[in-house]
């Protein structure tokens, strides 16, 4: 598996807290079967969530990597960000953005209560600078909850959704499993990602996850959205 969102760069935002927490979070998800994990901290115009420019990222993936190897811990580690598009402001500048691997897929959040114009009008943005939009954890925005028909405009138009997998699971709370599950069973999510945050709480663990999409959705192909979308993403490809 390829977990394309996960917050294992020690002491950059509100996740691994250390080098050490960020070894178990790898050994974790080696133990469940990732084999490779996009580092996506939190970037944008919030400076509680900033974590520093794109070569400073690149640095703590390759630091992290080496630490990994040293342990004999199978995941390899590859550079991204999770861009906060929030706010009346422009979009930095493209050389300034880290994709997924430096694709031209970009993982992208807004804040839980943000409106739909204003979304749109951000991933337009996004657009016009050349990216594709990877829309992380729609399932829980209030506005995809109480009106779901959002996330068919937004595949329509070519945005990726990434469902969390704590939604599904229910840990993220009752209304986003409900949405996560509605926007898998409709076919318009094309990954699912750990969104992990450490080793003990919203680890990037995922076999429960393998477990209830074999359980509850048997149609739904594990290996679509666990692998192969996440592998063309890496790979700068379109979506099957």
């Amino acid at each position: 598996m390829i977990d394309l969102h996960c917050h294992i760069l020690p002491g950059v935002d509100d996740g691994s807290d250390s080098l050490d927490t960020s070894c178990r979070m790898a050994a974790i998800a080696a133990d469940s079967g990732v084999r490779q994990i996009v580092a996506t901290p939190h970037r944008g115009v919030d400076p509680a969530r900033e974590s520093g420019g794109a070569a400073a990222i690149r640095t703590a993936v390759s630091a992290l990597q080496r630490e990994l190897d040293r342990w004999n811990i199978p995941v390899r580690i590859l550079p991204g960000s999770e861009l906060l598009l929030a706010g009346d402001w422009p979009l930095p500048a493209p050389d300034s953005l880290l994709s997924l691997n430096g694709s031209r897929y970009l993982l992208v959040e807004f804040y839980f209560d943000e409106s739909p114009r204003a979304m749109e009008r951000r991933l337009r943005a996004v657009e016009e600078a050349g990216f594709v939009p990877v829309v992380a954890h729609p399932e829980r925005y209030f506005c995809v909850q109480e009106q779901p028909s959002i996330a068919d405009v937004w595949v329509d138009r070519g945005r990726v959704l990434q469902l969390n997998k704590g939604s599904l699971l229910g840990s993220l709370g009752e209304e986003a499993c409900l949405c996560a599950s509605l926007l898998l069973r409709r076919g318009l999510a094309s990954v699912i990602a750990s969104d992990a945050h450490h080793s003990r709480v919203r680890t990037p663990d995922m076999r429960n996850l393998l477990e209830l999409l074999s359980d509850r959705f048997p149609a739904v192909e594990a290996e679509l959205l666990l692998l192969e979308n996440p592998r063309r993403i890496l790979r700068d490809l379109p979506l099957s």
